[in-house]
């Protein structure tokens, strides 16, 4: 399999990728605004931002609260009462996003993507976190 990847044409095409991905992903974030803009609906004041940063990193704590039994003993099961409550909760605040990103736009497709922005500014708080936690 890596005689696949040592060919020369395989190479450059994942390196063409590699360069490519951020560049179509900025792209991507500045035409969803500039979208939203042009139908006067501003990312930051929309409720479902202020929703998603609270709700999502809410949900992912609470899935993560199944894991700390393991701490002190190896051998205990994950709990998956709190790994299905913290699910629902974010797919409640993934829904709810949505569906007022599309009661505010009045697109399906921007409401897709705004949402999806959104969904990438709470992995943006998450990473700032943990990021400015390991440099304290």
């Amino acid at each position: 399999m890596l005689d696949y990847f040592a060919d020369s044409n395989v190479w450059d095409a994942l390196k063409v990728a590699a360069i490519l991905t951020p560049v179509l992903i900025f792209v991507w974030i500045v035409l969803t605004v500039m979208a939203l803009h042009r139908r006067e609906v501003y990312f930051w004041s929309l409720g479902s931002t202020w929703t998603s940063l609270i709700a999502c990193p809410l949900a992912l704590v609470i899935m993560s609260f199944s894991v700390w039994r393991q701490v002190h003993d190896p051998n205990a099961p994950f709990d998956l009462g709190i790994i299905f409550a913290g699910a629902i909760l974010y797919t409640a605040a993934l829904t709810f996003a949505l569906l007022y990103n599309f009661r505010a736009t009045r697109s399906a497709a921007l409401a897709f993507s705004t949402s999806m922005l959104q969904q990438l500014a709470v992995l943006g708080c998450f990473s700032f976190t943990f990021d400015c936690r390991a440099i304290a």
